[in-house]
């Protein structure tokens, strides 16, 4: 009996650490010792340059050029550029009018669709100190881009800065899930480093690479996990403010948009994998802590449960009420610790909803983690809610809290 005691033990730990204790250990850091947020100390504002991928896009992309020429950011530091994958909806006709007469945008026909091939192609183009990322389905508030780049000014060791994204009109289940991923990321920030940011917008500076490897298939993994194995940071801005405007709008439409989101996720964390040794002390704990959610959670909790059947039968109440005790504590110590943190956004409150969330999210983590080896996709593939072939929006990892 003492095995089956062992194990239930350790698979208690591991939900323990993985959902729980990870962020209860970054907010005594925090506690300990806060960040310093760095004053705001620049001579000059940088040159902005603005990505846009798109493909098919022709319902939203003039609201998106409209949103961009709204940024209250300097035009004489500014420049945006359309990176087109070769759009058959009339996509151009719609844009190119505004771009003729606008010396500020530019439209480039990208020889490839693909969201990695088209930043690829238009990258090596740009005149830009720092480089923004920005889907046509978020809409910025009009100050975003001058918040990205503030961030850059406060401190030379930021790399990337993402913008804070919220579902404009999203199922509850999906709003939890957003409303709980961008706490943990925003934790993370105001400790050491965002572990990732969401690809609808983000930035960074144009000297942390060249051009993304031709197989990335989550570009906003990627830009995030190179500065933060370089040791530089990371972080999440709370007053960048995007809302995405497509989303699932059933829950059939959320599995599979989490699922592709989740695969994406591990493929480009185990990229990093050979790397780990040269990782900075605090973003090798954060590192290997998202492997372990994607990886070892959703089999910690699977076993947890059977072990724990297995010891009520065999009479020992004791073991699986202590086990599930302590789980509850850390539970609420969370909940009430992620309240503390200040969003723009809010979402549901009501224990169903969290309780959905949570059991969605693990099973959409076991089902990667199974067909992991079997499943693979690129930066192009259907976006949410539409028939046709889309620019990728990349991932954010599925771990709802």
């Amino acid at each position: 009996m003492w095995v089956l005691i062992l194990l239930f033990g350790l698979s208690c730990l591991v939900m323990g650490w993985t959902c729980f204790g990870y962020y209860l250990y970054l907010r005594c850091l925090w506690l300990v010792r806060p960040r310093p947020r760095l004053p705001l100390d620049c001579d000059r504002l940088p040159f902005v340059s603005v990505i846009v991928p798109c493909y098919n896009e022709k319902d939203q992309i003039l609201a998106k050029y409209i949103n961009l020429r709204e940024q209250d950011y300097p035009k004489a530091l500014l420049e945006i550029v359309f990176a087109d994958g070769g759009s058959t909806d009339g996509t151009l006709a719609v844009l190119e009018p505004h771009v003729q007469s606008d010396p500020t945008v530019r439209l480039v026909r990208c020889p490839e669709k693909g969201k990695i091939n088209q930043l690829n192609y238009v990258l090596p183009q740009l005149k830009g100190e720092i480089v923004v990322n920005a889907d046509v389905d978020g809409q910025m508030e009009l100050d975003a881009i001058s918040a990205l780049a503030r961030e850059f000014c406060r401190d030379p060791q930021v790399a990337v800065v993402g913008a804070y994204v919220y579902p404009a009109k999203p199922l509850e289940v999906d709003r939890c899930y957003w409303l709980g991923q961008n706490r943990g990321r925003l934790l993370e920030s105001d400790v050491h480093a965002a572990s990732i940011v969401i690809a609808v917008c983000y930035a960074f500076r144009r000297s942390l690479i060249a051009q993304f490897p031709a197989d990335v298939v989550a570009d906003d993994i990627y830009v995030a996990f190179e500065a933060n194995t370089r040791g530089l940071r990371t972080v999440y801005c709370r007053d960048a403010v995007v809302s995405e405007v497509r989303g699932p709008s059933t829950h059939e439409e959320f599995f599979a948009h989490k699922f592709r989101k989740s695969n994406a996720f591990l493929r480009e964390a185990l990229r990093f994998l050979y790397r780990m040794p040269d990782m900075p002390k605090g973003w090798k704990m954060i590192y290997t802590t998202k492997v372990a959610q994607l990886l070892l959670l959703p089999w910690a909790g699977f076993w947890f449960l059977l072990l724990g059947v297995s010891l009520l039968t065999l009479g020992r109440y004791d073991v699986v009420l202590i086990g599930f005790g302590f789980l509850a504590v850390l539970l609420a110590a969370t909940s009430a610790t992620f309240r503390r943190i200040p969003t723009p956004d809010e979402g549901p409150t009501d224990f169903l909803t969290l309780l959905t969330a949570y059991v969605y999210s693990n099973f959409l983590l076991l089902a990667t983690g199974l067909s992991y080896p079997f499943y693979r996709q690129s930066s192009s593939y259907t976006k949410v809610g539409e028939g046709g072939p889309g620019v990728a929006s990349g991932p954010e990892p599925s771990r709802g809290e």
